[in-house]
């Protein structure tokens, strides 16, 4: 029992002693990197994910292309379930759009050339 009271008073003092020094060695966050490469990609995986989801019938994962499906569908199961996942995705546009607001504010307020 004095065992495994001294390794945890010496693991919980260990960690005491170096949490100080793990965050003093933290790296500062850099906007510049941010606004060259993470929100255009955020960007495009936005306008890509709008783009699939208000395609036609004709665009595998859109919600007309799941609905279609749907229909065709002969067993009740698999036409609720496709069904069910054209509401999920339909609701997502609301979602996605308010992303791309925020991105868009976010490069406005802080990608600005000052």
């Amino acid at each position: 029992m004095k065992l495994t009271l001294r390794i945890a008073t010496a693991t919980v003092l260990g960690l005491a002693l170096l949490t100080p020094a793990a965050n003093a060695q933290t790296p500062t966050f850099d906007v510049k990197k941010v606004c060259e490469q993470r929100v255009p990609k955020l960007e495009n995986r936005v306008t890509k994910a709008l783009t699939r989801i208000n395609g036609g019938a004709d665009v595998r994962g859109s919600v007309a292309n799941l609905r279609a499906r749907a229909e065709r569908a002969t067993d009740p199961a698999q036409k609720d379930w496709l069904n069910g996942k054209a509401d999920h995705r339909a609701e997502r546009v609301d979602v996605l759009k308010k992303a791309q607001e925020r991105l868009g504010a976010y490069k406005q307020k802080y990608c600005t050339g000052k």
